[in-house]
């Protein structure tokens, strides 16, 4: 029992392996902008709202304006930004679970520490 509390939790790490997949999808379409503005000397500009159209998911409706506006000035930003703020979001909540587990771990210790002393 003593070693599986001290293994951290698996879906922190889940969480952590999401972000950084969201990362790197996010890295890729920066590298593909970063070779196309070097061969051609054009930025491609690939929304996020294209990039949503192409893999099938509907582009979001709210009754509410400001966040309407709001959704719109994000999917009108570059696929590369969004998914890259994305995915930092993600990996960090995902850290953030890891690192408030290993924080319990520690704290227990110690209590178990100042209980034997």
């Amino acid at each position: 029992m003593e070693e599986e509390e001290s293994r951290p939790p698996l879906f922190g790490l889940v969480v952590l392996f999401i972000g950084a997949a969201f990362i790197t999808v996010g890295v890729a379409f920066l590298t593909f902008g970063l070779y196309s503005l070097m061969r051609t000397g054009v930025w491609p500009h690939y929304p996020a709202s294209k990039m949503m159209s192409e893999i099938g998911l509907p582009y979001p409706r709210l009754g509410w304006e400001g966040g309407q506006r709001a959704i719109d000035w994000l999917l009108s930003s570059s696929a590369c930004v969004v998914l890259l703020i994305i995915g930092a979001t993600i990996a960090s909540l995902g850290a953030w679970r890891i690192a408030r587990h290993n924080r319990r771990q520690r704290l227990a210790a110690e209590a178990a520490e100042a209980a034997t002393v």
